[in-house]
């Protein structure tokens, strides 16, 4: 992997080029961008319809030729972007990637392809940032907006306003899952386009509520089948000034009027499109009469391009993590005083253990992981004080979290399960991303959490000193630990707590 370190190596890395790549279940996108003055220009665009999706097998993984033909397009993409520095790039796998049983094999070899680690996004991190993307590309306007992106496996509803939004919504249903559920082999008849449309409605219909009751004054579709399914009916008059229901019913009557996608003779149509055609007509028609939509403008913006701006708030402005990590604790009630003060001994210890143990940063920011860990250590407590780690872990494991992928979240979970108590070490065993040093991150932890014990919410800094990168020895204040009795006993105890972990803790 590489590492956002200077050396020799990454002498020619240009640090105002940005890439986004996005692994989607129907085609993989990437964009490289420059950054100027805050703002995204875009240089370079590469697509290859890879439709991953289409090689989920029975048993729910991903067959030999998708495999293969995924890992390829991302050695390619890979080749572009290997003068770009670690931190600039972001890859994000989305709806086929969350549920492919051997996503994990898959993510091992696709990381190694592309040269960057590849992040899993649940389906609203993947909403947030599909509607980042859209409003970067529209005029500064108060108006309320809709905003859909239909993929090969989901399709997301987002409705904000500026750059803001306040509801998210993914569901299972994609271009690629439909047409394989109605359309099989190619064959299109109107009992099928209608049983299509029907199960569609019928996925949305939990959200429609919720969505036509914060309303919106312009809709906008922002996905390749969208754009496809917008560029046909204009160039056939079908419609004008945008994609409309009546429009849409047009194409659907010459589609099962042809019965096949691959037969159909329509300008505007692109090959890659035919074989998704009919599943995404379908999810489209079905969302205009559900949520009763008069007209959708087309953006040019999607998730990739969210995934610039996103990166480029992280470096220089708002760090949406930030944002959520603030609105768990107020959640969970967390102590954030006591959060606080562990934080700041933990980021101490760190200041004095990273280059020893080389927490330098490679996709993934240590320093962040472990203070993001110190504040959200305790949240388990709103649930029960027994067992509280085991809830923290849970919590963080499982709760949607703006601006977390997967794998973070999976990192800063296995912290939180060994921030106390004995070590499962197995934990460590799930983590593909350096567990060796997400171990040494919940060793800083746990020493932070145990000299906070007494919650006195005192400033302490103790000097940490490290041989053989196993043998810790911890030096307080005089008389601090004559003065602390608690904590002297709560460090004891932890010294053998590490000894079974395979590290040696003294102190004085």
């Amino acid at each position: 992997m590489k590492t956002t370190e200077t050396d020799p190596q990454n002498a020619s890395q240009d640090s105002g080029l940005f890439a986004a790549i996005d692994l989607g279940s129907n085609s993989f996108h990437m964009i490289i961008a420059r950054e100027t003055h805050g703002q995204m220009q875009v240089i370079d665009k590469h697509k290859e319809m890879v439709r991953l999706r289409a090689g989920l097998q029975a048993d729910g993984t991903l067959n030999e030729k998708a495999f293969n033909k995924a890992i390829a397009c991302l050695e390619r993409f890979g080749q572009r972007i290997n003068n770009i520095p670690a931190q600039n790039v972001r890859a994000v796998g989305t709806n086929t990637l969350r549920n492919a049983r051997n996503s994990r094999t898959f993510l091992q070899q696709a990381s190694k392809a592309l040269g960057h680690n590849i992040q899993i996004i649940a389906g609203q991190e993947e909403a947030r940032l599909i509607y980042l993307g859209v409003a970067h590309g529209l005029p500064n306007s108060d108006e309320q907006r809709l905003v859909m992106d239909i993929g090969g496996g989901s399709t997301e509803f987002i409705i904000g306003k500026g750059f803001t939004h306040n509801h998210l919504t993914s569901t299972e249903m994609g271009c690629v899952s439909i047409t394989q559920g109605f359309f099989a082999d190619d064959e299109i008849s109107a009992s099928k386009m209608n049983q299509a449309i029907s199960s569609c409605r019928l996925t949305l219909r939990p959200h429609q509520g919720k969505l036509k009751k914060l309303g919106w004054d312009t809709a906008i579709g922002a996905s390749g089948t969208i754009k496809s399914i917008g560029q046909i009916l204009e160039v056939n008059h079908w419609s004008e000034g945008g994609i409309t229901l009546k429009g849409l019913y047009q194409l659907r009557d010459v589609l099962i009027e042809t019965q096949s996608a691959a037969a159909l003779s329509l300008e505007g149509l692109k090959d890659e499109r035919r074989p998704v055609l009919a599943g995404g007509l379908a999810v489209l028609i079905a969302s205009f009469e559900e949520l009763n939509i008069q007209q959708m403008q087309v953006s040019s913006n999607a998730l990739r391009e969210g995934l610039v701006f996103d990166t480029l708030g992280r470096l220089f402005a708002e760090d949406a993590r930030e944002l959520s990590v603030a609105a768990m604790q107020q959640w969970m009630h967390v102590d954030t005083q006591q959060a606080e003060h562990v934080a700041k001994t933990a980021m101490n210890l760190f200041k004095q253990a990273h280059n020893i143990w080389q927490l330098r940063n490679t996709e993934y920011n240590f320093k962040k992981l472990l203070n993001w860990a110190a504040n959200l250590h305790e949240c388990g407590i709103a649930i029960s004080y027994k067992r509280y780690r085991h809830h923290s872990a849970y919590l963080i494991a499982q709760a949607e979290m703006a601006g977390f992928d997967q794998q973070e979240k999976q990192m800063l979970s296995t912290m939180l399960l060994n921030h106390r108590g004995k070590f499962i070490i197995e934990a460590y065993d799930e983590i593909d991303i350096e567990p060796q040093k997400l171990l040494y991150l919940t060793v800083l932890l746990r020493l932070a959490v145990r000299i906070h014990r007494g919650r006195d919410f005192e400033v302490i800094k103790p000097i940490l000193f490290i041989e053989n990168d196993t043998q810790l020895h911890l030096e307080f204040d005089e008389h601090w630990l004559e003065q602390h009795p608690l904590s002297r006993l709560d460090l004891e105890i932890e010294a053998k707590r590490l000894d079974a972990a395979g590290f040696q803790l003294t102190f004085e």
